[in-house]
């Protein structure tokens, strides 16, 4: 829950939240702000404690975090999966690679799941790093989801492939999520609309699409295909 200035909004348990806005609106900044990495002002509640009196590195632990960019750190595949669970089981991460439609490409390398990968990716694609950020935030199993634009620079398989784990993934968790898929908001139960940091809509998708900055956004991506 945020109170006070510009932003004043409350995202309910189970509740899925789009996050829209053109570039430089703040929605990378709020997320920061929600993980802890950004002062703030005001006040932002977390199950109605504040956010500053909470332990930040406990906090992160209950959120699955997937961003725009894969972050990788050197080590195995296995690794990289398990950063945020390291005791994780092999038939627990066998389970999240699947899911994060991971396993058909780390079953095509020679080691497998052992592979070496590090801040160049080990030979990996943009995509296939992101379908192993994608099975490290399932493997995390956090009661929060937040996603920063997590299809952004893939190409339109792999857009397909993470959109379809993430949609599972995040099945009764609370979500928001930043996206530039305006296509995608109608299945969302409500979208946020930032402009230059301020909250300037906030309604389900159906009831503020004809009006203000969201129906700009969307005459400008000319999105014929809202009502398929």
């Amino acid at each position: 829950q945020v109170l006070a200035g510009p932003l004043t909004f409350a995202i309910k348990p189970n509740e899925h939240i789009a996050l829209v806005g053109p570039s430089g609106a703040g929605k990378t900044s709020l997320l920061n702000a929600i993980l802890g990495f950004l002062p703030y002002r005001g006040s932002l509640k977390v199950n109605g404690v504040e956010l500053k009196a909470l332990d930040h590195s406990q906090w992160r632990q209950a959120i699955s975090w997937v961003g725009q960019n894969p972050m990788l750190v050197h080590g195995t595949v296995r690794d990289n999966v398990t950063l945020g669970n390291p005791l994780a089981t092999d038939e627990q991460v066998r389970q999240v690679t699947q899911q994060a439609y991971a396993d058909e490409f780390i079953d095509r390398l020679e080691l497998g799941d052992q592979h070496i990968v590090g801040d160049r990716s080990g030979g990996l694609s943009v995509g296939q790093a992101q379908r192993i950020a994608v099975a490290r935030a399932m493997l995390q199993n956090g009661a929060f989801w937040l996603l920063d634009e997590p299809t952004a620079s893939l190409d339109a398989n792999s857009e397909r492939l993470v959109l379809d784990s993430l949609s599972i993934a995040v099945r009764g968790q609370t979500t928001l999520m930043v996206s530039h898929r305006l296509d995608q908001l109608s299945m969302m139960d409500r979208v946020f609309v930032m402009e230059i940091g301020q909250l300037v809509q906030n309604g389900h998708f159906g009831m503020i699409r004809e009006q203000g900055l969201l129906a700009e956004m969307l005459a400008n991506k000319d999105m014929r295909d809202l009502d398929a």
